[in-house]
C-alpha cells in the first residue's frame, strides 16, 4: 500500500489532497485465487425485490461533478503507464466516454480518465450495474470496480475491493473478483467471456451473505462473504464506485498497440439498487433457485425431466416468477411454464400456457430459503441432484428448500 498525492477537479479549479492511494494496487496476471472455503455459499435471505436508489445516465453534456470526482496523475501503482486528467471523460450522445491516448503528460506517455464517487454517494450491499461497451486492444485495461470507504484510514486491501468488471488487451475474457485482507492480500472471483466491444449489463449483487457477478443477468461466480469467513468484514461497510481505463500495467502487460490509440470506453448508465427484502414472491422478476446441494435448477430448455445439477447458472437456470392468481406463482423459463406433473412424474417446463398442474404456492421458511407446493399439495424436491426432479414430497425439509439469487 502506498500513500499517493493525487489532484482532483471538483469542478471549480484544482486542489490537492492527500489520500490513501484509491489504487488498483493488486490485480496480477496470475489466476485468480480462492481460500478454502470461499466458494461455497450459505443460506440465502428471502425474497428480494431490488428499488433503484442512484443513478447517472450520462444524458447531459459533461460529467455530473456532483455525483464524480476526477482524478488526476497517475497512481503510482500496477506499473501503470497513463495520466489521468478530466478531459479523457467526455459526456455525449447518452453515453459516458473515457477515451485513453497516445500523449505524454506529466511524464507518463499516455492519458486516460478515472472517476469516483467518494464522498458524494456510497453504498451498502444491494445490485450495482453498467452498461459498457470496451474497446480492444493490447496494453488496454477498463474497469468498473469499488472501494471500501475507510481506505483513508485503513489502507488497501483491509478496505476491500470489488471488481465488478474488469477487461485486459483483445481477448473476450471478463473478470470479476473481490480482494481483501486476510494474513495479506488475498483475492477470489470468477471469469466469462462475451464480445467486450458490444454493449452488456455488468452487474454484482451484494448482501450480507455474498457477493455475485453477473453478465447480461447471467450469474457466473458467487462469493461467500457471511460470518467474517476468511476475513472477510470488509464488506460489510459502504463502498464507494470507480470508472477508469488504465494503459499498460502489471496485468495486460507492458506492450501497447499504439494503432488502437485513442481507445474509448462506452458507459450507457450506472444504477445502484437496494434490495428489499420481502417474504412474498418476487413477482415479475427473473430468478436463479438453488437447491440443498448447491446446485442450481434447470428447466433442461423444456426437452427432458428438470433437474437440479448445474454448477453456474445460465438461461436454462433462469425462471421469471408469474402471477398466475388466487396467491399462486407460474415459473417460466424460455418461454416455457414449469409443470407439476402432478407428482405422478418427474417435473418438467415445456408447458406453452399455465393452468393447475403449473401453479405453485411459494412458502418462505424460518432461514429464509423457499418451497413450491404445487396443486396436488405435495412439494417440488430437488431430489438432492441424485434424479429428475419431482413434486410428491407431503413433507417440506433440506432437498424440498431453495434459495433464490444465490
Amino acid at each position: 500500500m502506498k500513500t499517493q498525492i493525487l489532484k482532483f477537479l471538483p469542478g471549480t479549479g484544482m486542489i490537492l489532497l492527500l489520500m490513501m492511494a484509491l489504487v488498483s494496487c493488486k490485480k496480477d496476471i496470475s489466476p485468480k485465487s480462492a481460500l478454502t472455503g470461499n466458494n461455497t455459499t450459505t443460506t440465502a435471505p428471502r425474497a428480494v425485490t431490488y428499488q433503484l436508489i442512484w443513478s447517472d445516465e450520462f444524458n447531459g453534456t459533461s460529467v455530473d461533478n456532483t455525483k464524480w470526482t476526477m482524478e488526476t496523475g497517475n497512481p503510482g501503482v500496477n506499473n501503470e503507464k497513463e495520466y489521468y486528467q478530466a478531459s479523457n471523460a467526455t459526456v455525449t450522445g447518452g453515453n459516458l466516454v473515457i477515451t485513453a491516448q497516445n500523449q505524454s503528460v506529466g511524464g507518463w506517455p499516455y492519458t486516460s480518465a478515472r472517476m469516483n464517487t467518494s464522498g458524494k454517494f456510497s453504498c451498502q450491499y444491494g445490485r450495482i450495474e453498467a452498461s459498457i461497451k470496451l474497446p480492444l486492444g493490447q496494453g488496454l485495461w477498463p474497469a468498473f470496480w469499488m472501494l471500501g470507504t475507510d481506505i483513508s484510514t485503513v489502507g488497501w486491501p483491509q478496505c476491500g475491493e470489488t471488481d465488478i468488471m474488469e477487461h485486459i488487451n483483445a481477448d473476450n475474457t471478463i473478470y470479476g473478483t473481490i480482494h481483501w485482507y486476510d494474513n495479506g492480500a488475498t483475492q477470489y472471483g470468477g471469469t466469462t467471456t462475451t464480445n467486450p466491444d458490444a454493449y452488456h449489463l455488468y452487474a454484482v449483487q451484494w448482501d450480507t451473505n455474498s457477493i455475485t457477478w453477473w453478465v447480461d443477468n447471467t450469474l457466473y461466480a458467487t462469493a461467500n462473504i457471511s460470518n467474517n469467513i476468511n476475513n472477510t468484514g470488509a464488506f460489510q461497510n459502504p463502498f464507494f464506485i470507480i470508472l477508469n481505463m488504465a494503459v499498460a500495467g502489471d496485468f495486460p502487460g507492458q506492450t501497447v498497440d499504439l494503432s488502437k490509440l485513442p481507445a474509448s470506453m462506452y458507459v450507457d448508465y450506472v444504477r445502484v439498487y437496494k434490495g428489499v427484502t420481502s417474504s412474498g414472491p418476487p413477482i415479475g422478476q427473473t430468478i436463479t433457485l438453488k437447491g440443498f446441494n448447491n446446485d442450481y435448477v434447470s428447466g433442461e430448455d423444456g426437452t427432458t425431466a428438470m433437474t437440479c445439477t448445474r454448477t453456474t447458472a445460465s438461461t436454462w437456470e433462469q425462471f421469471l416468477v408469474v402471477d398466475a392468481g388466487n396467491g399462486k406463482v407460474a415459473l417460466q423459463s424460455m418461454g416455457k411454464y414449469v409443470s407439476s406433473e402432478n407428482g405422478t412424474q418427474p417435473i418438467t417446463c415445456n408447458r406453452t400456457s399455465y393452468s393447475t398442474w403449473e401453479e405453485f404456492t411459494w412458502g418462505v421458511n424460518a432461514d429464509g430459503t423457499i418451497t413450491l407446493q404445487g396443486n396436488n399439495g405435495d412439494y417440488i424436491s430437488s431430489e438432492d441432484g441424485t434424479q429428475a426432479m419431482t413434486c410428491n414430497r407431503t413433507v417440506a425439509s433440506g432437498w424440498e428448500s431453495f434459495k433464490v439469487n444465490q
